[in-house]
């Protein structure tokens, strides 16, 4: 069920009006009466770089004035980016991940439909100004000496079936995605977490494991593998002795944690374990570092681990299942593509990351609206979609007021998902719902049900 017009209205409205004016006076932006408010300065960023990622002062100013009814000078927007400016408009931005909605249902999904959501974690780097190296230290590299590099790390946790973005937290370029918070956040008992190896750990594994989640994961080079009774098992030996190029069994991993999963091994096709090798070895390379013969061996197969029981998920599906984790990689994807926020026209530190969260709140908004339309994960492309949001950001902004506004545009923009943004079913190159209706024979029956 898509998310209800007369829920979401009023959320944009409080968001861009009362909590925007309320974080402003929080963070200092706003230390006395003036035209140029926290909401103004909000609004005017958001949808100006909603529109065009490349806005100018100009255009923040033609946005304040003619749907704002504000006349501010470009030149008062410039002398506005400011720490506090930066300070209001990340709270502003984490802020919106504190909403929930109650008309937003879960869309019918094969397979995906056995568990209680499914979320997905992933983080993403943006460079910033070296000035912002003390407040976000990066990682240096050829050109860019250690100590003076400066980047932004996003972790982005999404549940699928609803197609929401769920939580984020923001990190210095250097942090390890596992410290961020969303990273221990409980999920409910009977879902579903798909995660990058960036996350990899036992000790989260065995905590979501005793909260009832199930975890399906890959896991890396260096893992150590013990028999279910804790003896150290060789897990090249264990592959080779694999019958019909698969493995499914029993296993402990790691060595303080030893924690109880499955082992999904599946052997890829010789010319993509040479691709993979040759990825090793280049990749190495430019770090500097030896390959190991047991890393280079291991490109032969596909390994995953996973505590969900057989008859919940089979080895040949957990295999496509682990595929859905690209879509947290589709939306960093429309995130930069798109909306550009790693792009900026500006050489002022503040401003640029005063941009970086205006473009990442209308991210948001932009999600939110889609979802508004009936925006699926899976069915349809977000990128297509964006485009057309983006195309009446302006108009977006009128509905922020307006719920009569907000329903017309998200009604036209229904009519433009259903007819040129579904993803086109392919028999050469089947996508991820279409691997996925394969393995699901009672998907049909469920749907016609529902």
């Amino acid at each position: 069920m898509p998310l209800n017009v007369a829920e979401l209205q009023p959320v944009l409205y409080d968001l861009f009006h009362d909590t925007a004016d309320q974080l402003a006076r929080d963070a200092g932006f706003c230390r006395r009466a003036r035209k140029l408010t926290g909401p103004v300065f909000a609004q005017a960023l958001v949808f100006s770089l909603l529109e065009d990622a490349d806005a100018a002062l100009d255009d923040f100013a033609d946005t304040a004035e003619e749907l704002l009814h504000d006349t501010v000078s470009p030149q008062a927007f410039d002398k506005r980016f400011s720490p506090a400016a930066a300070d209001f408009l990340r709270d502003l931005f984490l802020e919106v991940f504190n909403y929930s909605f109650n008309s937003l249902r879960p869309a019918l999904l094969p397979v995906l439909h056995r568990f209680r959501g499914v979320f997905l974690r992933d983080a993403t780097s943006v460079s910033l100004p070296a000035r912002l190296a003390a407040l976000f230290p990066g990682r240096g590299g050829r050109h860019v000496p250690h100590g003076q590099a400066a980047a932004a790390k996003l972790v982005f946790e999404a549940e699928v079936t609803t197609g929401e973005l769920t939580e984020v937290s923001v990190l210095a370029g250097l942090d390890n995605e596992r410290t961020a918070e969303v990273a221990g956040k409980p999920l409910p008992a009977g879902a579903l977490l798909l995660e990058d190896l960036g996350f990899f750990c036992g000790e989260r594994l065995q905590t979501y494991i005793e909260q009832g989640v199930y975890v399906l994961s890959r896991v890396p080079a260096w893992t150590a593998f013990f028999d279910e009774h804790g003896r150290r098992l060789d897990l090249l030996k264990e592959l080779r002795r694999a019958t019909g190029h698969t493995l499914d069994r029993r296993i402990r991993i790691l060595h303080g944690s030893k924690v109880l999963v499955r082992l999904l091994a599946v052997r890829v096709p010789a010319e993509e374990a040479d691709q993979r090798r040759e990825r090793v070895r280049r990749e190495a390379q430019q770090r500097g570092r030896p390959v190991s013969q047991k890393k280079l061996d291991l490109c032969e197969w596909n390994l995953l681990v996973t505590n969900a029981p057989p008859e919940l998920l089979a080895r040949w599906e957990a295999h496509v299942v682990r595929r859905v984790r690209w879509q947290i990689e589709l939306v960093f994807k429309v995130f930069k593509s798109e909306g550009q926020i790693d792009r900026t026209r500006s050489r002022c530190p503040y401003r640029v990351l005063c941009e970086l969260y205006a473009k990442l709140l209308g991210m948001v908004v932009q999600h939110w609206t889609l979802l508004a339309a009936g925006y699926v994960m899976l069915r349809h492309s977000a990128r297509r979609a964006s485009r057309r949001v983006r195309r009446r950001a302006k108009q977006l902004l009128q509905g922020v007021r307006c719920a009569a506004t907000l329903l017309r545009e998200v009604l036209r923009l229904a009519e433009v998902l259903h007819r040129r943004c579904r993803i086109k079913r392919s028999k050469t190159t089947p996508t991820t719902l279409d691997r996925l209706l394969e393995l699901d024979p009672q998907y049909e029956p469920l749907g016609n049900v529902a």
